[in-house]
């Protein structure tokens, strides 16, 4: 009776390992990134669980990439893909042809209250643009929030690492309120009267929006842009008018135009700033970006 019992029994674990055996774990989720900033934050909450591919490479201008034939069979095999938007691609109504629905994610249009961006480098001289900004990426409190939308979208695509995803999202998400913190208090170190920020394009209005700042942009959202003679020469009366003391060039822009206003004003060059995502050598993550930024635009102008 004892040798039937055991006979059983042990033919019950075996049936149990062999269900076990046969189901195989999830695959790790593939996701494609067409923003180094939303690379890195795929990559954060995503962990061991995901597999990232980038294809808008550290230190290049995103407003001139266009995806190859390659990068659309990369396009078409991903999971998840996920796109700054607000216009930040101008190729994304080609892409949606070619992707499966539900799989673009154009996480700037997905943010609270966005931007509008400025105008005046136009020839009607309206104040504001009609374009939305897609430079959301510099607002820490605008990656706050993409960070939920992503980690919402990668777990709708894998239930089985939601809890791994959470984790992960929540412990990326405190250090980037700490962040937020240090960048709030370096910046109260100038005077509202000197938080003056001269650039070569539009893309410092959510930072602008976050720390009180007023911007003057030499040229539109994207660096792509003509620069407009009247709206420069404002600009050089504007510099000369308020004393400000520095300008700032971008790491993916030509530096000639922003080179041409310290010629010919007293302000002093006040160093390069990502502008439009993450660097190479320096700046290679979001955090290191931010402190680059803010401490060479309070440096400069204090």
């Amino acid at each position: 009776m004892k040798s039937v019992k055991l006979v059983i029994f042990l033919h019950l674990v075996a049936l149990v390992f062999v269900a076990g055996y046969g189901q195989q774990p999830p695959a790790a989720l593939r996701v494609v990134s067409l923003h180094t900033v939303l690379t890195e934050i795929a990559r954060e909450i995503g962990g061991a669980q995901v597999q990232v591919t980038g294809l808008v490479r550290p230190g290049a201008d995103p407003h001139l990439f266009e995806p190859s034939p390659a990068d659309m069979r990369r396009l078409g095999e991903a999971d998840l893909v996920l796109a700054g938007g607000l216009g930040l691609e101008t190729y994304l109504p080609r892409l949606a042809a070619e992707i499966a629905p539900g799989r673009l994610i154009e996480v700037g249009a997905r943010l609270s209250d966005p931007l509008k961006g400025l105008s005046a480098h136009r020839s009607d001289e309206s104040p504001v643009s009609d374009e939305y900004d897609p430079h959301w990426w510099q607002g820490i409190g605008q990656v706050l929030v993409a960070v939920s939308i992503v980690e919402q979208e990668m777990s709708r695509c894998r239930p089985a690492f939601a809890t791994e995803y959470a984790g992960n999202a929540t412990a990326y998400r405190a250090r980037l309120t700490a962040l937020q913190a240090w960048a709030d208090a370096e910046v109260n170190q100038l005077p509202a009267a000197r938080r003056q920020l001269v650039t070569t394009h539009d893309a410092f209005g959510y930072f602008a929006r976050e720390h009180g700042f007023t911007v003057h942009p030499l040229l539109g959202l994207s660096t792509a842009d003509d620069a407009n003679a009247k709206h420069v020469a404002s600009i050089i009366d504007l510099i000369r008018l308020h004393h400000i003391k520095a300008v700032f060039a971008e790491g993916s822009s030509n530096p000639r135009l922003i080179e041409a206003i310290v010629r010919e004003t007293p302000a002093k060059l006040g160093g390069s700033l990502y502008a439009d995502g993450l660097g190479v050598t320096e700046a290679t993550t979001y955090e290191a970006m931010i402190r680059h930024n803010i401490t060479a635009i309070v440096a400069a102008l204090r």
